[in-house]
């Protein structure tokens, strides 16, 4: 396993040094900072975005927002995907609301978002409504594809209810939740950003990228790219912490 590990690492080094490699080639054949920048003067503008007072605030701020999203997404499909594996009323009339999700652009609901709700809300809808289907069929699986001959042997060998749930339905529903889990929050941060970008809230990395966009500051959108990948890669090994810790906790109730 360790070995696996530490020739997925060499990889992954690999594959960044090529990419900045052919950055630095592309940036140099081009030779116009406005279309490619250079990695030096992307590498100067992250180092002022760093330093900015505001820099901690866009953060938080931005972070928050796409924190509070995923969680009322989690809990709500959490919840929702238990009952309509439980009743199939739920079930059939979650269908239809799934599919308009799943079928509306992202861009109208961006849009519809920022008439419904102030600017500094209206990103946590966006991600809401993106993230939602993702993780309630997820846990809706994690239900539906118990293995019903096991569950027949639990209720044969008369065992407690609370037992089948803890040592059956949750592991399967988190073994589930935890495929879907870091692409899942990759992308609910992502949407927030596109929500902010349009509603302009005073602190967001949105409202930054646009700010350096109108100035034709291409190297700083490049910087704040940089922090946003960082970002993310940050909050997939919290992720996958938790759900280690999630496990130990499902085994040791």
């Amino acid at each position: 396993m360790k070995d696996y590990t530490c020739k997925n690492s060499k990889y992954v080094a690999v594959s960044i040094i090529g990419l900045i490699l052919l950055w630095a080639i592309a940036s140099n054949i081009v030779s116009n900072e406005v279309i490619i920048p250079s990695i030096k003067s992307t590498i100067l503008s992250l180092i002022t975005i760093i330093k900015d007072k505001s820099f901690i605030s866009i953060m938080c701020a931005t972070l928050l927002r796409s924190l509070i999203s995923f969680l009322i997404s989690f809990f709500l499909a959490l919840f929702f995907g238990v009952i309509g594996s439980i009743s199939k009323t739920v079930y059939n009339f979650m269908i239809p609301i799934l599919a308009f999700l799943k079928a509306v652009p992202t861009m109208a609901v961006i849009m519809l978002a920022l008439i419904w709700l102030n600017n500094d809300s209206a990103p946590i809808l966006i991600g809401f409504i993106i993230v939602f289907p993702i993780l309630y069929e997820s846990v809706l699986a994690g239900v539906l594809n118990v293995n019903p001959k096991i569950v027949d042997m639990a209720r044969l060998y008369k065992v407690k209810k609370w037992t089948v749930i803890k040592d059956i339905y949750i592991p399967n529903i988190l073994m589930n939740i935890n495929r879907v889990m870091s692409s899942a929050l990759g992308l609910n941060l992502k949407v927030v950003i596109a929500g902010e970008v349009l509603g302009q809230p005073k602190y967001s990395i949105g409202s930054a990228l646009q700010l350096e966009k109108m100035y034709l500051n291409t190297s700083g959108v490049f910087a704040w790219i940089i922090i946003i990948v960082i970002s993310v890669v940050i909050l997939e090994k919290l992720i996958k912490l938790l759900n280690i810790k999630m496990y130990n906790w499902s085994d040791n109730i």
